[in-house]
């Protein structure tokens, strides 16, 4: 991504620019969000896959509640809804969420889904040129990641699909 010199990683959660050690929705171990529920899942598929672990980053994500459809060029603000899951989804929700102080909160991040976690367009899309994102190539809130999907910072035909936003935590074990 060639984008603002600022940015140090893309901690975006979509794979579209960072590789995930793992693929849950390949192994169809995702839940409704498109994610592992634990990091025990993380771990039996990069071992079963022969994946050395070490130095890998692990987030813990939070999603908001709503979400917004868009055919990528524009956004109607009165189509917000409450966030539905991922069909593909195999596994119930029954996330574990890391305890008090073990993780820290490193930004927003826009996300598009089709039937999966499909896009990070700040980071794939390059939308982060245009907006102020942190050296994480996240959005600083989750006010200011909503208004920049109502103003239409993602459209122009940046991504087909259903718009939500998502917290990204590092988890610090």
């Amino acid at each position: 991504m060639n984008g603002p010199t600022h940015i140090k990683d893309v901690s975006s959660i979509a794979d579209c620019v960072n590789d995930n050690v793992v693929d849950v929705q390949e192994a169809w171990q995702h839940n409704s969000f498109g994610l592992a529920n634990t990091p025990d899942i993380l771990k039996a598929l990069a071992a079963e896959k022969g994946v050395d672990t070490e130095g890998a980053v692990l987030y813990y994500y939070t999603a908001y509640e709503y979400e917004l459809p868009s055919d990528g060029w524009t956004f109607d603000v009165s189509e917000w809804r409450t966030r539905t899951p991922a069909p593909s989804s195999s596994v119930p929700d029954a996330v574990e969420p890391p305890t008090d102080g073990e993780t820290t909160i490193l930004g927003y991040d826009v996300v598009v889904f089709e039937d999966y976690l499909s896009h990070s367009p700040l980071s794939c899309n390059s939308v982060a040129n245009d907006l102020p994102v942190n050296e994480h190539c996240l959005l600083d809130d989750l006010e200011g990641a909503i208004r920049a999907i109502d103003a239409g910072a993602f459209g122009g035909g940046c991504e087909e699909g259903v718009y939500t936003v998502f917290s990204v935590h590092r988890v610090d074990r």
